[in-house]
């Protein structure tokens, strides 16, 4: 599918002419180093200092204004590429430069939370690297360590409450619970599936079916899947009598695809694989809109390899049917500002029906988080702020903001439409919400407060040194269809960070902690004068809430100490939501003796059904001795309904585990068995070890 467009880009390569050359370079050098010398926090660190260059005898001087370059609060713009030429002048730097890059050590950091490791790699530009005429480095210089390395994922979680059966995911008539999701009609991927009748289990590199018949339940398949014991798979989709399977470590010639793997499983017994796409990179996530699944993974190049006149060395492959070509010009977005990338974001579409790739989008930078509704996907990537381009006299300014790309999604198309940001830095999907055309955020925003602008030498470095943190404030934040900002609310819960967030329709709600729990709640009727409503302040904290039915949402996290914040067990809380304004915990359980549960950082490894009054996650205090623990709320209160031991290898049963109903029948799934509950009793009918 990509030969003619693969034939015009090569054909469209050209030299820049001189003039562009000399823009580019100071450009291209400025955001190298500024790519180099920063490190992207996750929401747990905030990072209060950034090492410079070194400036020291032997080492190239780089002017200040070099460095001078956007302002925290403007984003960087993407345009379509023309070329591979292009492409190749903006992520080989050195090409232009003659410089090579060698890693430095950056040392005595404070952090907000904690402290840096010792071995942490920055990066300097030293001067003995000249090119040669043919422009390749001399010495072994390289931007990177030549090994593909996995990107950081993000949590997939959602929450489905209601527990029906989706459109379109299977034909039984039967009551049974559906994989969660955040948003209504865009499934999401997980390692159990069921259309009623079966139950389909993936783990490592084998996929087990079973007769889901209560206490006549059968094993009918087991099928080792294709690759390697270390290719593993990871998630997979459920449609109609297509098992969509997704493996997101797949190696060939050192270089990593994510796996697109169609099953047919008409017969069950025996299930028929269909097609198999692979997608260069490392997974990120993925969804399911109509007919169609959308891919999201995150590439990385080694830009030593990259030869002008291969482009396969430096973007993103595609391989369909055992033929690898790499994905068109002109669907690589790249920053208008050109500054330097060595990854890329690839958004893959497939017809689950086939497997057949029906477009490609790819973004050159990476993403974290991934939201998606039935016609938008939104990227996100934090973007650290160093302070160096600011004035001297500036000593305030916001660590961190969050670019935001939006992809629209039809029918198996993607087209890249605008980039935004806002201020801070996100968790995961559950912070990004989309509302009638409005998109919301709530994020945690550093300051940093009080620079020392100072300098230790040691013959290897020269550190700048942020000398204070302030403390973290939450924000809320409302952009319209072209990611501009039209309604805010800032410096939220000064000192404390946010820990999880629901979106229900004109009204937010979201959990901030450090010592007690404030729950806030927010009007957002008025997309342009967002306003808080309430405050409700608690003991511990609610990592994930659902809505639990008219007027209440359930939380899920830790109880915590009042004066000290150290957490201490598992927590669930009931908060009545009928009066937003006045928000209460009308119950809330502490689950002794559980301090950990995968369902806190994963909620499809949660089970919240409001139908069947349900609410089921594994839980341990050391790892080992697992149980899968089941609750129901009775308006009066939490009543533990069981505790059920589950059967497995310890080791991973914690993320392995699942919990559903069929009918009148509840099933228990981990790496080893699926055992089978009466679900008015809770007793043992049946175990089929696999």
């Amino acid at each position: 599918m990509f030969d003619k467009k693969y034939k015009n880009a090569m054909d469209s390569i050209t030299p820049d002419n001189d003039t562009r050359e000399k823009i580019l370079d100071s450009i291209i050098l400025k955001e190298e180093l500024k790519k180099h010398t920063s490190f992207t926090p996750t929401w747990r660190i905030a990072v209060a200092c950034v090492a410079c260059v070194a400036l020291i005898l032997g080492i190239v001087f780089v002017p200040k204004d070099i460095f001078n370059g956007k302002t925290a609060n403007a984003p960087q713009t993407l345009s379509v590429s023309k070329s591979y030429g292009e492409i190749y002048k903006i992520i080989k730097p050195e090409e232009r430069f003659g410089y090579k890059v060698k890693k430095v050590i950056k040392r005595g950091v404070t952090l907000f939370t904690d402290k840096i490791a010792d071995d942490e790699e920055y990066y300097i530009i030293e001067e003995e690297s000249a090119i040669t005429n043919d422009g390749a480095l001399n010495g072994n210089a390289s931007i990177n360590n030549g090994a593909a390395r996995p990107g950081a994922t993000t949590n997939d979680n959602a929450a489905n409450v209601n527990g029906s059966a989706k459109p379109g995911a299977t034909t039984s008539d039967k009551n049974f619970s559906n994989t969660t999701e955040q948003v209504e009609g865009v499934s999401e991927a997980d390692i159990v599936k069921t259309d009623g009748e079966h139950i389909y289990y993936l783990s490592g590199n084998e996929l087990s079916i079973f007769k889901a018949e209560g206490e006549k339940s059968t094993l009918v398949s087991k099928s080792t899947l294709d690759g390697e014991k270390y290719d593993l798979y990871g998630d997979m989709f459920l449609k109609d009598n297509r098992l969509i399977l997704l493996q997101p470590n797949f190696t060939v010639d050192n270089t990593n695809y994510v796996s697109v793997v169609i099953y047919d499983v008409t017969n069950p017994g025996s299930p028929q694989k269909i097609s198999t796409t692979r997608q260069e990179g490392w997974y990120n996530s993925s969804r399911m809109v109509g007919d169609y699944i959308y891919l999201i993974s995150d590439c990385r190049i080694n830009i030593s390899e990259a030869k002008k006149d291969d482009p396969s060395t430096f973007v993103p492959v595609i391989g369909i049917n055992g033929i690898f070509e790499p994905v068109p010009a002109d669907s690589i977005y790249r920053y208008d500002q050109d500054s330097y990338e060595n990854r890329y974001t690839v958004i893959g579409a497939y017809n689950y029906k086939d497997g057949a790739m029906s477009d490609t989008a790819n973004l050159l930078g990476g993403t974290e988080n991934v939201y998606c509704s039935q016609g938008n996907i939104i990227l996100t990537k934090t973007e650290f702020n160093d302070g160096e381009d600011l004035p001297q006299d500036v000593d305030e300014f916001s660590q961190n903001n969050t670019t935001v790309s939006r992809l629209t999604i039809n029918k198996g198309q993607i087209e890249y439409k605008t980039t935004g940001s806002v201020e801070g830095v996100l968790e995961n999907q559950f912070y990004i919400d989309e509302h009638n055309g409005y998109f919301r955020f709530v994020t945690t925003v550093t300051t940093v407060k009080n620079i020392k602008r100072d300098f230790e030498n040691d013959d290897s470095e020269v550190v700048y040194i942020i000398e204070e943190v302030d403390d973290t404030t939450a924000r809320l934040t409302v952009l319209d269809s072209e990611l501009e900002k039209v309604g805010e609310i800032k410096d939220l819960a000064k000192g404390e960070r946010v820990y999880s967030v629901r979106f229900m329709g004109d009204t937010a709600y979201f959990v901030t902690f450090r010592q007690t729990d404030p729950l806030f709640s927010a009007d957002l009727s008025d997309p342009k004068n967002p306003k808080i409503l309430g405050e409700l302040k608690i003991p511990g904290f609610s990592e994930y809430m659902y809505p639990y039915g008219k007027g209440l949402l359930l939380g899920f996290g830790m109880d915590a100490d009042e004066k000290t914040g150290i957490t201490g067990d598992l927590k669930l809380s009931m908060f009545n939501i009928n009066d937003p304004k006045n928000v209460t915990e009308d119950d809330k359980t502490i689950i002794k003796d559980c301090s950990y549960s995968p369902a806190l950082s994963n909620h499809k490894a949660m089970l919240v059904h409001v139908g069947k009054n349900l609410i089921g996650f594994a839980a341990t205090e050391d790892y080992y001795n697992v149980k899968y623990m089941l609750y129901e709320y009775t308006g009066k209160g939490f009543n533990r309904k069981a505790e059920l031991d589950i059967k497995g290898d310890y080791k991973n049963a914690m993320v392995d585990v699942r919990g559903l109903f069929i009918e009148n029948q509840f099933y228990v799934i981990s790496n080893e068995a699926l055992q089978v509950f009466d679900i008015n009793t809770f007793k043992q009918i049946a175990n089929i070890n696999f």
